[in-house]
């Protein structure tokens, strides 16, 4: 545990070491001086060295590697506008032993006040690689991971590409191999979660395995000095995170607006006052933070290995989802095709009767090549894009993608991967309207049978094929739902979507889309979905009942 001892406490020293070791700060090679603007405090902002950079996260050095001292790795997670860069900021001044006196501030990332609270003012994941000096007041070096505030308004797909990179920066072997603490930056004011709140945490957790769950804990932001409310609604929305003895989540509270600021105030009759605030919400926050890092130092620290392979199967997952989901498409709308077909040979019997060649019109899927931008996984034996977009672009080495297993067949289309190349194009199923005639229908029949068939019996080959696809999409959708149990088995929080979700979701996109033969694919989706609703209930109460 952090003891009391004097390197944690710098306010007893005298004056003349005070001094002296504020002068010594003056000459640090990670610090530049900037002009600070009216009223504000000298703002001395950290040296940052770029090691790494590729779009999706960065890494950044301060001052030099100290290998004798042990590191401490936390992320900080929060919605755009939660404080999250005035924390971090706050930290770094209280790890450097900055006092509320003191004339200066340092600054570890910019605070951008012109930028809207609407919009992050990080755009991708930042490591920031804190090494170890004698000004610290904590024993270690640290690294701080920055994300991406949720939540802006470019609405849910720039929180899945944050997503994304945050996935990136565990699995990338540049970025992160183990994690000390994960930080929620929340305001206190909140009574519930917000809908962005709710797919910061289910997102975030979702991404670690179960062994992280004793290293999560709550900032809370903009805070008084009464109890947050917030904590009563991460209680509520089952968020897990380290916990009191009397079941609180573990918490330490922040007031933004002190935390970095001024001692000093522009308006000479408000000086006073606002040197009493100041003071107090400066003494809250530095408590917070010796609470936080003396917590966070008994932490232990987690291996990124079984996150890595929760990231690894959920690549995985959405490989074989994406495939279900197509086939369960195909299946359904093959199925409705043929009660339709059904249903008109039943209507036009006494027409069939007097025309043997007698016409209707039916939709049937056919495969489309379509050229697309980065690399696509084609199988030449069943003419189908396995894997877009894939980042293997050689043939000889397609055995690397994950859509194949190690005996080199594929989960998908079963073919072995020397049946699937490296193409810049991707199999497309299109559905188009042809004329069919009963003479055909009823010579195929003929033909699978070896003898001739009369017109009942054409219906009834017609129930048996719908009773096949009807077994093959049960068989289908129960696969789908062994995919998700397998992945919440080893996964800290959930998928996010369930199987019902999924279906939903192609019904949007089908409406959205409206292409040919849209309403005879929704309504095979819609009852494909009370089959899923009825498989999710029964996979809910074996799972409740184990």
């Amino acid at each position: 545990m952090i003891s009391q001892r004097q390197s944690w406490r710098r306010d007893g020293r005298q004056s003349e070491e005070t001094k002296s070791q504020e002068q010594d700060k003056d000459k640090l090679p990670y610090v530049q001086k900037e002009n600070p603007e009216r009223g504000a405090h000298p703002i001395r902002k950290m040296y940052l060295k770029k090691n790494y950079s590729d779009g999706m996260y960065a890494k950044y050095q301060v001052g030099t590697v100290n290998i004798e001292r042990a590191k401490k790795v936390i992320m900080m997670v929060g919605e755009t506008g939660s404080g999250k860069t005035t924390l971090i900021n706050a930290l770094v001044n209280y790890i450097l032993g900055v006092k509320f006196e003191d004339n200066y501030r340092y600054q570890l990332i910019e605070e951008n006040t012109n930028l809207s609270q609407a919009h992050s003012q990080t755009s991708e994941v930042v490591i920031y690689q804190i090494n170890h000096t004698e000004e610290f007041v904590v024993p270690f070096s640290f690294t701080i991971i920055d994300t991406p505030g949720f939540g802006d308004t470019r609405g849910l797909e720039q929180d899945e590409l944050t997503v994304k990179k945050i996935e990136e920066c565990f699995s990338s072997k540049w970025g992160i191999d183990r994690i000390d603490g994960i930080y929620f930056v929340v305001k206190s004011s909140s009574n519930r979660l917000t809908k962005s709140q709710n797919y910061v945490f289910q997102s975030i957790l979702s991404l670690f395995g179960k062994d992280i769950k004793n290293n999560i804990q709550i900032c809370t932001t903009f805070s008084g000095q009464e109890k947050p409310g917030v904590l009563q609604a991460i209680l509520e929305a089952g968020v897990p995170c380290i916990k009191k003895a009397n079941g609180d989540p573990e918490y330490f509270k922040f007031n933004n607006y002190s935390l970095c600021g001024s001692n000093a105030d522009d308006d000479e009759e408000d000086e006073e006052y606002s040197q009493l605030v100041n003071n107090a919400n400066w003494k809250m926050g530095k408590s917070s933070l010796m609470k936080m890092l003396r917590s966070l130092e008994q932490l232990m620290s987690r291996s990124l290995i079984l996150t890595n392979k929760v990231l690894m199967e959920r690549r995985q997952l959405e490989i074989v989802i994406e495939d279900l989901l197509s086939k369960i498409e195909k299946v359904d709308f093959k199925q409705n095709e043929l009660e339709r077909r059904e249903q008109i040979l039943k209507q036009h019997e006494e027409d069939i009767k007097r025309n043997k060649n007698f016409e209707y019109e039916e939709h049937e899927t056919v495969k489309e090549r379509r050229d697309v931008e980065g690399n696509s996984i084609n199988c030449h034996e069943c003419m189908s894009t396995c894997h877009h977009p894939c980042l293997v672009s050689l043939d000889f080495i397609a055995g690397l993608c994950e859509v194949f297993y190690w005996n080199r067949s594929c989960k998908l289309c079963e073919h072995d991967v020397s049946r699937h190349f490296c193409e810049s194009y991707k199999w497309e199923d299109v559905v188009i309207s042809t004329r069919k005639t009963y003479a055909a229908l009823k010579e195929k029949y003929e033909k699978a049978s070896n003898e001739k068939v009369t017109a009942e019996k054409v219906v009834d080959e017609l129930k048996k094929e719908i009773e096949k696809l009807s077994s093959e999409q049960t068989q289908l959708l129960e696969k789908f739902v062994r995919c998700l149990q397998s992945l919440n088995a080893i996964a800290l929080r959930p998928q996010n979507l369930s199987m019902v979700d999924y279906i939903d979701l192609l019904i949007s996109a089908e409406r959205c889309e409206a292409k040919t033969g849209f309403m005879e694919r929704i309504t095979a989706l819609e009852k494909a979905k009370v089959k899923a609703v009825a498989l999710q209930l029964t996979a809910t109460e074996i799972r409740d009942s184990e």
